[in-house]
């Protein structure tokens, strides 16, 4: 099989040193009236070149954003819908990261483009493959707050979140992004109703154009509904390994029609893996993946980690690609 790096998502937006704490100033200026939104713009702007320049230099083949302008996975995107108030912070799954939980006061609609502009930027930085995620309708539903009559459950929202976001990747592959990623880390939450959750994938497929669909699970085993993700419409599953030691041997065991993404890399934890080790473990899967491409990843986005750690995992990513090579 042949391999690709790829970043999860997210990167840490400040690191060790006063220049890279750049960003946290301009909003600290901005909310004192200090400066305007466009200096703001700057800065994030500027902090993305760096987020995009470390991935290239740890020789990471598909590259994103670093969603360097997500304050987190839900309000970024729910704010610019109407019908959606933005309320207090709640703890995202088990992390130590905070989100701000959408309420759902009236009818969803789709004000305007959502990641658009985000996307054409990383295009015209970054060289070779990019990738623009979208948190999927199903998470964004289950973490949301109802508080209005227009909808009575999880998946009424989560249907108009589908027709939403079928429009945004409509954009983005109109963008020319290569890849476009889902991630739906709320299946291992709560399950859905897996027919609603193949015609949620199947509106969001037929806009896709020539990217590849990635369609993303992390913080929960997946094991238990493996073979309800094959069913559905994407290209690329990406797939959290650090989370079940036994998911590689479910995988072998089950094969694929699709090609992976694997989450080989703890996305949470500073400690280094051992690249021989992965490499190896890899190597388990050569029959079920022979004439695919297998994508090596962390098992999420990095802003959980310092800076240096982050960077440091990605080259981890090259290091597994080499010696997985020459084991082949």
């Amino acid at each position: 099989m042949k391999l690709k790096c790829a970043s999860h998502s997210h990167t840490p937006k400040i690191g060790e040193t006063d220049e890279q704490h750049k960003l946290r100033r301009a909003y600290h200026l901005f909310d004192r009236q200090k400066i305007t939104q466009e200096q703001v713009l700057e800065a994030q702007q500027e902090t993305i070149r760096e987020s995009v320049e470390e991935q290239q230099k740890a020789g990471v083949d598909i590259v994103t954003d670093g969603q360097i302008r997500w304050n987190d996975p839900l309000s970024h995107l729910m704010k610019g819908l109407e019908g959606v108030e933005i309320g207090g912070l709640l703890r995202f799954f088990d992390t130590n990261f905070y989100f701000r939980q959408p309420k759902i006061v009236g009818p969803i609609l789709r004000k305007s483009s959502l990641l658009k502009d985000e996307v054409l930027f990383l295009k015209k930085i970054a060289k070779g493959e990019t990738k623009a995620v979208l948190t999927g309708p199903y998470t964004l539903a289950l973490l949301s707050r109802i508080e209005t009559s227009a909808y009575t459950s999880i998946e009424d929202v989560a249907q108009v979140l589908t027709e939403i976001l079928a429009e945004e990747v409509k954009e983005l592959a109109e963008a020319r992004v290569s890849h476009i990623q889902i991630e739906e880390p709320g299946y291992g939450l709560v399950q859905p109703h897996w027919g609603w959750a193949e015609r949620s994938m199947e509106t969001l497929a037929k806009n896709k154009g020539k990217a590849k669909l990635w369609l993303t699970t992390y913080f929960g085993e997946c094991i238990p509904f493996y073979s309800k993700l094959q069913t559905l419409s994407a290209d690329v599953l990406g797939l959290d390994v650090t989370y079940s030691s036994k998911l590689l041997a479910h995988i072998q065991k089950e094969g694929t029609d699709k090609e992976l993404a694997l989450g080989l890399l703890d996305g949470r934890n500073t400690k280094l893996e051992d690249p021989k080790e992965v490499a190896k473990a890899l190597h388990s899967l050569d029959q079920v993946l022979k004439n695919g491409v297998c994508y090596v990843t962390t098992s999420c986005g990095l802003e959980y980690l310092p800076r240096d750690k982050a960077f440091k995992k990605l080259r981890l990513l090259e290091d597994i690609k080499r010696e997985y090579q020459r084991g082949a």
